[in-house]
């Protein structure tokens, strides 16, 4: 993805963690509480998200009027929206029920938002990825689609030498578990990541894991196989 789509992804991760700690906080000290009265765990989420939105507004304005940039700079937008979302929960604070009061409708209403955030999360994690336990020329042609120049990386590592001496000549090369990124930028920096990739050839199969930065191919890699881990160079 491009860098501002990477800092979007982290800002919406970031914010559901923030969401879901907030909840799992208040769940907690609710049922430590010997209180005969308890704060409701979704209200506090409430009041944070209605705080945060606030605290946006001015990003969100920027979209329909031009306002000056020092107005919703992330240096101003990020301390106010976080104090406005405890000011949100402080005030959501002040709405509490008898602890005797757990029909089933409230039950469900408090799994619900802790569930959809999570899901939100487990969703932004795995995005399309078909799974690592898919066949490896699935995830390849899933490669193929998401990641640019895919098809350099593999013929960097079909002409590989010492990846050749260790697994043969190479059928598939697919994503594996690890890190796998890439952030492209249209700037003079180019563009950068890292992949983890599962190298399958006529005699053998390895892990290989390298990073790159402006091109995107197969230089000095950490390769895997038969339970070893060695640094090897690709020459071109």
């Amino acid at each position: 993805m491009t860098i501002p789509g990477w800092f979007r992804l982290g800002a919406t991760i970031a914010l559901g963690l923030y969401l879901l700690g907030v909840y799992t906080t208040a769940l907690a000290f609710q049922q430590i509480s010997t209180r005969k009265s308890a704060i409701e765990p979704s209200f506090l989420v409430l009041g944070c998200i209605i705080g945060l939105l606030v605290g946006s507004l001015p990003f969100f304005l920027n979209f329909l009027t031009p306002i000056p940039y020092l107005l919703y700079s992330p240096y101003i937008i990020l301390p106010i929206s976080l104090l406005l979302s405890f000011l949100g929960i402080r005030i959501a604070c002040r709405y509490e029920r008898s602890k005797s009061n757990s029909t089933l409708r409230v039950l469900l209403f408090r799994a619900l938002i802790p569930c959809a955030i999570a899901l939100t999360l487990i969703w932004l994690h795995n995005g399309s990825f078909p799974s690592v336990k898919a066949p490896a020329e699935v995830r390849q042609e899933w490669a193929y689609i998401q990641f640019g120049d895919y098809k350099e990386v593999v013929n960097s590592i079909k002409t590989c030498q010492p990846i050749l001496e260790r697994v043969g000549s190479v059928k598939v090369v697919a994503p594996t578990q690890g890190r796998n990124y890439i952030i492209s930028d249209p700037g003079s920096s180019g563009h950068q990541g890292e992949l983890t990739l599962e190298v399958i050839g006529d005699k053998g199969a390895g892990v290989a894991n390298f990073n790159f930065h402006i091109v995107t191919s197969v230089s000095q890699v950490r390769f895997t196989n038969r339970g070893k881990t060695e640094t090897i160079v690709c020459r071109r």
